[in-house]
């Protein structure tokens, strides 16, 4: 069936209405909410370092920039650890005047019913502030470089499987920028060469391993767990040496963010029926191609926020194969890359879960806390969301006030909330009484011009 009208994605919109665009607040870190004497326990926070990826780097809105740096969990954890005798926490931050970093995203607009592609044109691209010229093996931009000692690691799209990796920095911006012998130096190496006096660590790994699989429908391999155990062990032992104390945090769960949850099959189908004036019978699923086969969607089936000028084609005969309406014949199906079909998903959660059971039974054999990032992420997400301070925060896309504009990063007040749950496993594990960050004083989505 040709659906002669585009796809008007108004559906997508209508979840935005009521959106609050927040300004940015004074961030003061240390209010924390309680009143509690602050004690370190049995811990000691005297130099803190931290390991991970994008969420420890503080990307959000899809990219990496001075703000978002600013507004990290570790920056934020180290600022609360200073009233415990903790010390200066250095990080690789962008100077003042290459804000921009590697460039990032910004609501321009409140996006409006009146205007069905304002889902996608209310958010635009900042440039680059920090770009030095050239490009990574891969075509990235190539990034100031900060080659000082750090205590911020978090490197954006690195794996656990990438870090006995020693050309790791050819590929990757955020990494070659930290290292003088991007051709030769591990992450491994990195991070056990900046770990030199540090007294407590957190370890925020295992995302990647299975974000690339997600986001790109399945077609992205996941990281055997063979060499996630490998290399997460090998992690471990460097981190917790001499007896090191520290905090390891799990995956999130990923098709529980903005980025799957926002553009479902169910309203995709309902708006091809508007476009087509309800016909009867009505249509009812999407047709996709899976590695199984050629199939009708079904429950389980989970479309993506970044796809959707693809899914604004459905129904077309002059797009993908042309031998049938797009999306919607057997002949012409959505191809696997556009969805994250049901199979894919248990897939993803069983390799989440298997790699979640490694780095807990990591975290327990070397005695250090473990914290699991789902206990206020899934709160966020349930109708009521999580209220603080009078405000409500939840994992609806732009005006939840948890996750940034790229669906899957946090916003300042969604790492305050982070670190806020990762203070609350330290004080368990440590017998501490590290006071927490009060969210709202961390800006939600910002409205830009």
């Amino acid at each position: 069936m040709q659906v002669k009208n585009r796809l008007r994605w108004g559906f997508a919109l209508t979840i935005l209405v009521g959106l609050n665009a927040c300004t940015n607040n004074d961030i003061d870190p240390n209010a924390g909410t309680t009143t509690v004497v602050p004690t370190k326990g049995s811990a000691d926070f005297t130099k803190y370092v931290a390991v991970g990826n994008s969420l420890t780097a503080g990307y959000a809105d899809g990219g990496l920039y001075r703000d978002s740096q600013l507004n990290s969990y570790p920056s934020i954890l180290a600022g609360q650890f200073t009233t415990v005798g903790g010390g200066s926490f250095v990080q690789p931050l962008f100077t003042e005047a290459q804000a921009a970093g590697a460039g990032y995203l910004k609501l321009i607009r409140v996006p409006s019913l009146a205007d069905p592609t304002s889902l996608i044109t209310s958010i635009a691209q900042v440039a680059p502030g920090a770009a030095r010229g050239g490009t990574t093996a891969n075509g990235s931009p190539l990034l100031t470089k900060f080659t000082d000692a750090n205590q911020n690691l978090g490197v954006p799209s690195i794996r656990v499987s990438d870090i006995l990796t020693s050309n790791y920095g050819l590929g990757n911006p955020y990494f070659e920028r930290l290292v003088a012998n991007p051709a030769a130096t591990t992450y491994f190496q990195y991070m056990s060469d900046n770990l030199n006096g540090a007294t407590f660590f957190s370890c925020w790994l295992g995302n990647n391993d299975a974000l690339g699989y997600a986001t790109n429908g399945g077609t992205v391999p996941l990281t055997p767990i063979e060499l996630f155990t490998t290399n997460f062990t090998a992690a471990m032992n460097k981190l917790t040496e001499g007896g090191r104390k520290g905090v390891v945090i799990g995956i999130p769960n990923i098709t529980t963010t903005p980025y799957f949850a926002t553009l479902t099959v169910p309203l995709a189908v309902a708006q091809i029926n508007l476009a087509l004036n309800n016909p009867t019978p009505a249509i009812t699923a999407l047709v996709i191609q899976t590695a199984q086969g050629v199939r009708a969607t079904k429950t389980g089936d989970l479309l993506m926020i970044p796809n959707a000028l693809e899914y604004a084609k459905i129904g077309s005969t002059a797009v993908g194969t042309k031998a049938g309406s797009y999306g919607l014949s057997a002949t012409n199906p959505l191809p696997t890359q556009y969805v994250l079909d049901a199979d894919e998903v248990t897939a993803l959660n069983a390799a989440i879960t298997a790699y979640d059971g490694v780095m807990k039974a990591q975290a327990d054999a070397k005695g250090v806390a473990y914290v699991d990032p789902n206990t206020v992420l899934n709160q966020a997400a349930t109708a009521g969301g999580i209220s603080q301070g009078g405000i409500t925060y939840t994992s609806s896309f732009i005006q939840g006030g948890v996750f940034s504009l790229d669906g899957i990063h946090l916003t300042p007040a969604g790492y305050a909330l982070m670190a806020n749950e990762i203070i609350k496993g330290i004080n368990a594990k440590y017998s501490a009484t590290i006071p927490q960050v009060n969210p709202a004083n961390y800006r939600r989505v910002l409205l830009q011009q």
